[in-house]
């Protein structure tokens, strides 16, 4: 009964969660295409071939199949069995958790959780997402500064008002200095507390939390750290070339989302300059990792958009931005969601009723095999949310 009354409110938390991205999703969709006059360029729509379509859709699906690599080859340097077929998975999963979670921040502690049913411990699996999602960062950081100067100094037609300047540059020096503070701390933890304490435990924050709560937040934060060190320090001395193919496979996940959104462009018509698209799509993935509403529903289709003013017409920026959304957002929902549904209607089999992954939503990590001793453990590991600026855009990666 207990366990049957959990699962229910996983999926009350499920469902509510899905709808209020979606409903941010849609609003911005409305807001963008109702202040650009794309009411009458629904028929525009039809401009884009089948084969458009496909290409974008398989690019979409190679994103998943990019994110599913570096956990295979990754897990596999611990001698883990990951298939393609469970990377896939567990990618696809990911992508639907970041999409209704605000900051995107449910990928990777599903990932990780999920990556402990093929064999890894939680310490194992943790490490695994933890050396990703730090590729993942280091390729976005590092594509997202050239991009950003190569528009700033070299970028032909696109033109940026004064706020969207601003709004741009606060974005991508926000983004340096916390994913600057990151790596010093990683190699630097013995100042964890000393930069942390002044920000998490001071008199604002205590006037809503308990002390002992602050408290629980450093150490848990220490902790990870530390952990992200030693799997950082593992994969470098001992896989070397596995680390640096999974900071290959990272930066080509990067170059295929960049594609997306200029074969939208090309399908509707519009001859734009193919590095021009990539490094405004590249900038948009840089400035929009601290987005609070879930899977940056709303605010991402508002920028994405703002963005695109100078190079695609007026009336065709809403369309561009459906579309491009619907392969970047809406699919990755929608196959998720086929598979959550799927998992939830397993779990409630006897048989099959080994894990409930539904921790993002609040379930408690259980096992009928597990002792409590390793129930702890697995909660401990994976109750807490990876750095919003290294996360992938559907996973945001």
């Amino acid at each position: 009964m207990g366990q049957h009354s959990n699962n229910q409110g996983n999926l009350r938390r499920f469902k509510r969660s899905a709808f209020i991205s979606l409903a941010f999703s849609l609003l911005g969709l409305y807001v963008v295409i109702h202040f650009t006059g794309g009411y009458d360029s629904w028929k525009d729509i039809t401009r884009l071939e089948p084969a458009i379509l496909a290409a974008a859709g398989g690019l979409m699906v190679l994103t998943w199949l990019l994110d599913c690599l570096r956990m295979v080859f990754l897990s596999s340097s611990l001698g883990a069995d990951l298939t393609i077929l469970q990377g896939m998975r567990i990618a696809v999963m990911g992508a639907f958790a970041s999409n209704i979670t605000p900051f995107d921040s449910g990928g990777e502690p599903v990932q990780a959780y999920m990556l402990t049913e093929i064999g890894l411990t939680a310490g194992q699996s943790t490490a695994v997402i933890a050396t990703k999602t730090l590729c993942n960062g280091l390729a976005r950081f590092t594509l997202g500064l050239v991009a950003f100067l190569w528009l700033l100094f070299f970028a032909d037609h696109w033109r940026m008002t004064k706020i969207l300047y601003g709004m741009l540059s606060l974005g991508v020096l926000l983004y340096f200095a916390v994913f600057a503070l990151s790596f010093y701390l990683i190699f630097h933890p013995e100042k964890v507390k000393v930069v942390l304490v002044p920000i998490i435990r001071n008199r604002l924050t205590l006037r809503f939390f308990q002390p002992a709560t602050l408290d629980m937040i450093l150490n848990r934060i220490d902790g990870e750290i530390q952990e992200f060190r030693s799997a950082l320090e593992e994969f470098v001395e001992n896989w070397r070339p596995t680390l640096g193919l999974a900071m290959a496979l990272s930066y080509v996940y990067w170059i295929v989302m960049t594609l997306i959104p200029y074969l939208v462009i090309w399908g509707l018509g519009i001859r734009s300059s193919l590095l021009q698209v990539m490094a405004i799509t590249l900038l948009f993935y840089l400035i929009s990792v601290y987005i609070p509403t879930p899977g940056s529903s709303g605010a991402a289709e508002l920028g994405f958009g703002l963005m695109f003013t100078s190079l695609v017409p007026q009336g065709l920026v809403g369309i561009f931005t459906l579309v491009w959304r619907g392969f970047t957002y809406y699919l990755s929902l929608t196959a998720g969601a086929v598979l959550m549904a799927f998992d939830f209607v397993k779990r409630r089999k006897p048989a099959f009723a080994k894990f409930r992954l539904f921790s993002i939503f609040g379930a408690g990590y259980s096992a009928e095999s597990m002792n409590p001793s390793a129930r702890r453990e697995i909660r401990k590991d994976f109750d807490t949310r990876m750095p919003n600026d290294l996360q992938s855009p559907s996973c945001k990666g």
